[in-house]
């Protein structure tokens, strides 16, 4: 299966369609059917360690405060998997865990990606007192759910500050540059300075004064085999310091 890394941006983007959201739909139709998902989200940190939803059938999450009420009454009712989630656990030390189930990091993705919601999907948690290189090793021993038709969803958001929330105006400078730094990086297949992002100094700490958005990527970046291509699928910014640049390994 290929592996997408996601902006995902505001969760009213599930009440209110957009052409990021258009654009998750279009790749979600090119990815095929996987056996299952698993979603690593910006929106569950722990520390200590990292934990996977075990339960069968997982609650939604509603992990946001103070927006309309229809965005909480959305629903994305896909099954879990708690076999998938404790071969995960074995695989990279985690436990198990039947409270948290679905954050908008996933459900607001998938409900475009996969809208039928029949496909089972487990969260797995990203422990938020290791560094930058430790998530990057988890991605690369998640590599083998690919070849099990496993489809692996990263979801942050490749510049995030929200401290800038006028969509009227646009992108700040240092975003700018952040965003295409990183992304030259990775289009040359040059990870190093990717997971070293906070060398950057000023700029780094603008574009992530926490790094929570940042940690997916590099989740993703180890998802990739050496023959793997890594694209850009949709881009742009929603705010002017939040990115939604998403890529797909293929």
């Amino acid at each position: 299966m290929p592996a997408v890394f996601v902006g995902h941006g505001t969760p009213m983007g599930a009440i209110e369609p957009s052409r990021w959201t258009d654009a998750w739909g279009k790749v979600g139709a090119t990815l095929g059917r996987p056996k299952a998902i698993l979603s690593v989200s910006a929106h569950w940190l722990t520390r200590g360690g990292a934990l996977v939803t075990a339960s069968g059938f997982p609650a939604m999450n509603y992990d946001m405060y103070g927006f309309p009420q229809p965005l909480y009454e959305v629903r994305y009712p896909a099954p879990g998997d708690p076999a998938l989630a404790q071969e995960i656990s074995a695989t990279v030390n985690a436990r198990s865990d039947t409270a948290w189930g679905f954050d908008h990091g996933t459900w607001l993705v998938l409900k475009y990606m996969f809208p039928a919601a029949d496909i089972p999907v487990v969260q797995l948690s990203m422990n938020y007192s290791e560094p930058p290189a430790f998530h990057y090793e988890m991605g690369k021993r998640l590599q083998f759910l690919r070849e099990r038709g496993v489809l692996i969803l990263c979801s942050g958001n490749f510049v995030h500050n929200l401290n800038f929330r006028n969509a009227e105006n646009p992108p700040m400078d240092w975003a700018l540059e952040f965003d295409s730094t990183m992304n030259a990086h990775i289009a040359d297949g040059n990870h190093e300075p990717v997971i070293d992002f906070r060398k950057l100094g000023r700029i780094a700490q603008l574009a992530h004064p926490t790094h929570d958005h940042f940690l997916p990527i590099f989740y993703f970046l180890g998802l990739k085999n050496p023959q793997d291509t890594v694209s850009v699928f949709t881009d742009g910014f929603q705010w002017p310091a939040v990115s939604m640049r998403s890529f797909v390994i293929s």
